[in-house]
């Protein structure tokens, strides 16, 4: 167990940011409480303050106050309230297989947090204990569909809706668990779709891979839904996977122009999980 003795200026610095409600706060932030002082005097009181258990650098030049009555070692802050201070100045929404656990929808917890961000990151991922934080950029034409959702009583997140979720993770399955799990998503989720705004989003999308796959999968559930139709109209003839994570072998699918390396009983399965 760390000391959690206070100084007088660790005292003020979080007395600062607690009455601004704020729980985690930037170097910058900390210079400004101590307008008079050195720059390396408050990087050693925040480094003294790391040392204590008061606070824990999350990223250079970021911390997150630890609540006082945590451990240090074992304290990590919800994984989703964290994500937009990782990505500076750029546009951000959280996505994929993180996006399907804000919308109750997957069936195995990841120690992953996928963000989704306006400009590349270097580098791709970070590790905050043992959290993985994974950067995927999307280009503007990708870049859409975000909303605020409450994820507690009390905080709300930048995260794709539940439709943006869906298309994501058909043009990349591999980040979302795989097409079984993305299927288990459209299945589960058949009744709450707002169809004519996800036919819209894979308009505006603009993937091929994205048109089959659903197009496939909304069949395959037998949901009725008159976009099956808009669907078919934009399809083109080239072939796509089923599933990227798997060999490029299986019978072709025509209607749909996909390469069937999964079989249907096994994404049907996703029914009945």
């Amino acid at each position: 167990m760390k000391h959690k003795n206070t100084s007088t200026q660790s005292n003020e610095l979080l007395s600062y940011f607690n009455n601004k409600n704020k729980t985690c706060f930037t170097h910058k932030e900390a210079l400004k409480i101590f307008p008079i002082a050195k720059e390396n005097t408050v990087s050693k009181l925040l480094s003294d303050m790391t040392k204590r258990g008061l606070i824990m650098r999350i990223k250079e030049g970021i911390y997150y106050i630890i609540p006082f009555e945590e451990e240090a070692n074992s304290f990590m802050p919800d994984w989703h309230l964290i994500a937009k201070y990782l990505v500076k100045d750029a546009k951000h929404y959280i996505g994929y297989y993180s996006a399907l656990q804000i919308h109750n929808l997957i069936t195995q917890p990841s120690l992953k947090e996928q963000i989704v961000v306006s400009k590349q990151m270097r580098p791709s991922e970070i590790k905050i204990k043992n959290i993985t934080f994974q950067f995927i950029y999307h280009n503007e034409n990708h870049f859409f569909g975000e909303k605020k959702i409450w994820i507690d009583d009390f905080n709300k997140v930048q995260s794709s809706d539940l439709e943006k979720t869906i298309i994501d993770c058909l043009f990349k399955p591999d980040y979302a668990g795989g097409i079984v799990e993305v299927a288990r998503a459209i299945y589960s989720t058949k009744e709450k779709l707002d169809y004519n705004k996800i036919l819209e989003y894979a308009v505006k999308f603009n993937s091929q891979a994205v048109v089959k796959r659903l197009g496939y999968l909304l069949e395959l559930f037998e949901i009725e839904t008159e976009i099956i139709n808009e669907l078919q109209k934009l399809k083109t003839a080239s072939y796509i996977v089923l599933d990227t994570e798997l060999p490029k072998t299986g019978k072709r699918n025509s209607r749909w122009s996909i390469q069937q390396n999964l079989d249907t009983e096994t994404i049907k399965s996703a029914m009945f999980t």
